[in-house]
């Protein structure tokens, strides 16, 4: 949490590209555009969700579902890597993230599939 709030911070002072290609420096142009852009996704990206865990307070699925919101902060990492995108390197280590995302993302699909099936150890109706 601590790093996202730090991050979130040294936003509103970070300089950005306009769409002329000239580098902005003026302090409240930097504040408009970050407000109007990644405040949002940054501020749901910074809760503290594992509180809720510590807590033993009940999550549902809603919640899991702004957990995944710190993944569009990946979409920021993108842009700024496009400018190094004819170096064969960044294309690669990015094909390989993508790839890893998405054994993730099947992992969990198994992993969800799995629980339901031990949930439901009476009725094999699932299997």
């Amino acid at each position: 949490m601590l790093s996202f709030s730090l991050d979130i911070v040294l936003n509103f002072r970070t300089t950005f590209v306009s769409t002329s290609g000239q580098v902005v420096y003026d302090a409240r142009s930097i504040c408009v555009h970050y407000v109007t852009t990644w405040l949002f996704v940054d501020l749901v990206a910074a809760l503290p969700f594992d509180l809720l865990y510590a807590f033993n307070i009940s999550v549902n699925f809603r919640v899991h579902l702004l957990k995944t919101v710190r993944l569009l902060r990946l979409l920021r990492l993108l842009q700024k890597l496009e400018r190094y995108s004819q170096y064969s390197a960044v294309v690669l280590t990015l094909l390989m993230s993508m790839f890893a995302l998405l054994a993730h993302w099947m992992a969990c699909v198994w992993y969800y599939i799995g629980r339901k099936e031990i949930e439901s150890l009476g009725s094999w109706d699932i299997g």
